[in-house]
């Protein structure tokens, strides 16, 4: 458990950074302070906040490698995901996770698992309910788990939040030598087209053409872009290798199932349906470039 310290902001300060409605807290909203500076930690975020952000936003929770500080109420509406009174801001708890170069950011970024843990636990929420502030708006964050920073991706942080393991084999064994997985360079855009489904066949290591073969035709198929998707019975390699990485079942066939259970897995919302573009392809093609897929 993450000890949190109450230093809750004035009131008279607190009315021009937040709504005037109460947060039901149906989500959990998971940011990354942006700001590497030394002595960046969640007491200086907090005593920022006390005295009165020079920007208009505001946050519940703000959490470093030793303690996390509260700011708000779970239940003021805060400004915090850049979405106006959509639900990031008006019905989502935010919790900034720091990263201060003086700071050991793979303990921030567990303790920041924790308290999300915590607070799903305080309101009785479910681990699909925590999001990212790129869930709700088009902005990189949070930046670093979103990169893969020290090996941490989110999926990794939702299994901390679940409190599983995280291992972290970086490396593939090949007889006595180890090398790295091989990075792609891809355009993080969201479409599912032959470069993107070239890289995951090296990725997965199936054999390389840049075509998903014998594929029905459903919303997931004809959301592909280009000529990477040919038509037909009996399945494609690479989806059976995606489906055995992600946990679906291995029937070779990109449908609604599949897309869900990635979307599961790369933590992203979960609807089964792949968009164009598609946030689930943008994460998948981060992983790719990164290597981390």
């Amino acid at each position: 458990m993450v000890k949190v310290k109450r230093q809750i902001v004035p009131a008279n300060i607190a009315k021009n950074v937040t709504y005037a409605d109460k947060n039901p807290v149906n989500y959990i909203t998971v940011h990354q302070t942006g700001n590497p500076g030394k002595g960046a930690n969640a007491k200086a975020h907090a005593k920022l906040q006390s005295n009165g952000n020079s920007r208009a936003a505001s946050w519940h929770y703000t959490v470093d490698d030793k303690e996390a500080y509260q700011s708000f109420e779970d239940t003021a509406q805060c400004w915090h995901c850049s979405d106006g009174q959509g639900p990031g801001n008006t019905q989502s708890i935010g919790v900034e996770i720091c990263i201060n170069s003086d700071g050991d950011y793979k303990k921030a970024v567990a303790n920041g698992a924790k308290l999300v843990k915590q607070l799903l636990d305080k309101h009785n929420l479910s681990i699909d309910r925590v999001k990212q502030h790129h869930d709700w708006y088009p902005k990189n964050c949070p930046a670093q788990i979103r990169a893969g920073k020290d090996g941490i991706t989110w999926s990794d942080f939702i299994n901390m939040v679940k409190g599983v393991k995280v291992s972290k084999p970086k490396k593939t064994q090949t007889g006595s030598e180890q090398i790295t997985k091989p990075k792609a360079n891809l355009s993080v855009d969201g479409k599912w087209g032959d470069s993107t489904t070239l890289a995951l066949q090296k990725a997965l290591g199936t054999p390389q053409d840049g075509i998903i073969s014998k594929q029905p035709r459903n919303s997931a198929t004809q959301s592909l872009y280009g000529n990477t998707v040919q038509f037909g019975n009996g399945g494609s390699n690479v989806i059976v290798a995606l489906q055995k990485k992600i946990g679906a079942g291995t029937d070779g066939k990109l449908g609604p199932g599949t897309i869900r259970s990635l979307q599961k897995y790369l933590g992203t919302p979960v609807d089964g349906v792949l968009s164009r573009p598609s946030i689930v392809v943008k994460e998948m093609q981060r992983r790719l470039n990164a290597g981390t897929f």
